[in-house]
Parts: C-alpha cells; sequence; structure tokens
C-alpha cells in the first residue's frame, strides 16, 4: 500500500517527526505514497515542505509553486506550525498546473440573461475540448422558510458591474 522512506539530518538540534502523504501526480513523480521526515524545531509547512523538495527535487521542477499543503486533514498555509506525530499531506494542482499555451481569455465566457437556463446545454458551450470536467451547481428554492411560503424569486443585478466583476475574477 504504502512505502515507507526516513529523510532528515542527523545533527543534535531538536526534532520531530512527521508522516508526509502524496497525491496524485505528485505520488507519481517521487515514486512513494508515504514518507516519514525527521524536521528541526520549530517547524512550519514552508519549512517541511523546503525538506521534502530537496529530497525530491522533481517536484519542484515539475510544480513550481503550485503544490497544495494540509496538515492533519485541514489545508495549510506556509508558516502553519507542524508539530511531532503531525500527517501532512502535498496535492499537486487538479489539472496538473498547465495551460497549455492557452491565455485566460480565450476561454472566458460571461452572460446574464433573465431566461431559463439548461445547464447541460450551458457546460457543452462553455467548456473547450482541452477540458477534462466541468462543474455546475444547480440551486433550488425553498418552499417554507419561516413558516412563510415562498410563491417566487426575484433576482435584480448591476449587470455592469457584475459583468466586470466575472471578468476580474
Amino acid at each position: 500500500m504504502s512505502e515507507g522512506l526516513q529523510t532528515g539530518n542527523q545533527d543534535s538540534a531538536a526534532r520531530i517527526n512527521v508522516r508526509v502523504l502524496f497525491f496524485g501526480a505528485a505520488r507519481e513523480t517521487i515514486g512513494h505514497d508515504e514518507i516519514l521526515v525527521e524536521l528541526c524545531v520549530p517547524a512550519t509547512m514552508a519549512s517541511a515542505l523546503e525538506d521534502v523538495l530537496k529530497k525530491f527535487p522533481h517536484l519542484r521542477e515539475r510544480f513550481g509553486r503550485s503544490l497544495l499543503l494540509a496538515v492533519n486533514q485541514e489545508y495549510a498555509f506556509p508558516d502553519s506550525k507542524v508539530c511531532a506525530g503531525d500527517e501532512l499531506a502535498i496535492f499537486p494542482p487538479v489539472s496538473g498546473g498547465g495551460s497549455d499555451g492557452l491565455k485566460s481569455d480565450d476561454n472566458d465566457f460571461f452572460e446574464l440573461t433573465a431566461k431559463p437556463i439548461d445547464v447541460g446545454t450551458i457546460a457543452r458551450r462553455v467548456v473547450p475540448s482541452a477540458c477534462g470536467a466541468t462543474v455546475t451547481l444547480d440551486g433550488y428554492v425553498r418552499e417554507w422558510t419561516k413558516g412563510r411560503r415562498t410563491l417566487y424569486l426575484v433576482y435584480e443585478t448591476y449587470s455592469a458591474m457584475a459583468l466586470r466583476e466575472m471578468k476580474r475574477l
């Protein structure tokens, strides 16, 4: 299932051991599901990641700064504290981090409408063939809220601002 690999220095500084799990292309890059890492204290996610990247430079070459990090099953920031016995996780970017030379605005699509939307039709319209998936969200209005029946909803928009903000995002 998982292979163990011990990393770290052997000098006399205070040290802790943590388990590092790798997922997806990060796992494929280093050839291990997990490793045990010995870290100097105080340790942060940034220092732990740097130790791992020194042992596995191909991770840095392949992903740069695009790796996602977690400590004890919660996403972590570089300055997140790492303690003895913690479980760290390293995730590659969702789509491998490459854009295949496409500029972001080559595939951008923004539209406001007051007409009913067929989510499947829109998804097929906006998803380029280079993508592997699309995610949509359908929202439904609850019939009752605080003892009052919902008969209809009215949505308003400041169209110019909404379009500008979508483009910015």
